[in-house]
């Protein structure tokens, strides 16, 4: 065999070898099934209604917040943990809760909730794309979880916007991930709010956000090594096709924030944690759960509708920023 031919064998096996080995460096993320709760009209009604409370940061204090839309169920300032239970829900399965600051487009408040000529989607996406790990661990109940800042005094402050917390339209046309409300031809702005999911294995049944961070490269650091669901709320606003104006309840719109308190029922949220993200399978939309935990095997409009959508009673109101104090952010 001539010099020349051995050289052409050569270099295809190296180049060969080269692509197995980037390959093979690259995380296997096991657990990257998952699922989607929203209303069963699409998630046109998953909003519940709006108050100046919240349960998580300023429990038995009615009031005593800035404006918040909640999705799914509806607590308020004195709801707990036990009566929660018991709590109506507007998503098949999930009587977890969900809120985030009101928003206003020049001092009006937008309802986020479908009107004449525009459908909107209110959704919640449970995932665990992010991580390696062969396990996610579901919340724990009573789980309190913020993400972003709502004291933020720049886009610098609120240090996951852009990452984890950004705008974007209906149509998912956006570049990136924009810090700010852009324009979009549907009318429909949209803003997704994502939160940390690797614990420290504490709980404070107060406010668990400082005990949560983000993965690096799929994997949770060694401060925090349990990997939980990666959670995903994505709200639409119909705004019109310019975004100026835009602020929301706790400030100017780097102050985007948003709560979620683990009010699931606790055997539901497992076998969903178990049978899509640890089994890698995305398991779609309302997923249906074993009637032996209380579900239905296919969600109905009469469970989706057991709440009735309560719009803030001033829905013209031109306070785009309340005079209640403002929180939410992380430690």
């Amino acid at each position: 065999m001539t010099r020349r031919r051995m050289s052409w064998m050569f270099f295809p096996l190296v180049a060969l070898a080269l692509i197995l080995l980037v390959v093979g460096a690259q995380p296997a993320v096991a657990a990257s099934g998952g699922w989607l709760d929203r209303s069963s009209d699409h998630g046109a009604s998953t909003y519940t209604r709006s108050l100046p409370d919240d349960p998580i940061l300023f429990p038995g204090q009615a009031g005593g917040s800035h404006l918040h839309d909640f999705f799914c169920t509806a607590p308020d300032a004195d709801s707990t943990y036990i009566s929660m239970q018991g709590a109506a829900t507007k998503c098949p399965n999930d009587t977890g809760s969900y809120w985030a600051p009101a928003l206003y487009k020049d001092g009006v408040k937008i309802d986020p909730v479908q009107t004449s000529g525009y459908y909107v989607r209110e959704q919640i996406y449970y995932r665990g794309d992010n991580v390696s790990a062969k396990t996610i661990t579901p919340y724990p109940p009573d789980f309190r979880l913020i993400t972003g800042n709502s004291h933020a005094t720049s886009e610098a402050e609120n240090p996951l916007l852009g990452r984890e917390i950004y705008y974007g339209c209906s149509d998912n046309s956006e570049s990136g991930k924009p810090k700010a409300p852009i324009n979009c031809s549907t009318g429909i702005i949209t803003i997704h709010y994502g939160f940390r999911n690797c614990w420290d294995g504490v709980q404070t049944h107060v406010n668990d956000s400082s005990h949560v961070v983000l993965p690096s490269d799929y994997k949770c650091p060694a401060s925090n090594p349990i990997p939980i669901p990666r959670l995903i709320l994505r709200f639409e606003y119909v705004v019109g096709k310019s975004s100026a104006g835009i602020t929301l309840s706790s400030g100017p719109t780097y102050t985007a924030h948003a709560d979620f308190w683990n009010t699931w029922q606790q055997p539901t949220l497992v076998y969903l944690v178990g049978n899509c993200l640890n089994k890698g399978l995305d398991c779609g939309t309302n997923p249906s759960i074993p009637l032996d935990l209380g579900g239905s095997a296919a969600p109905s409009s009469t469970t989706a509708t057991a709440l009735t959508t309560t719009p803030a009673a001033s829905a013209t109101s031109t306070a785009a920023t309340s005079s209640k104090p403002s929180h939410c952010g992380m430690p």
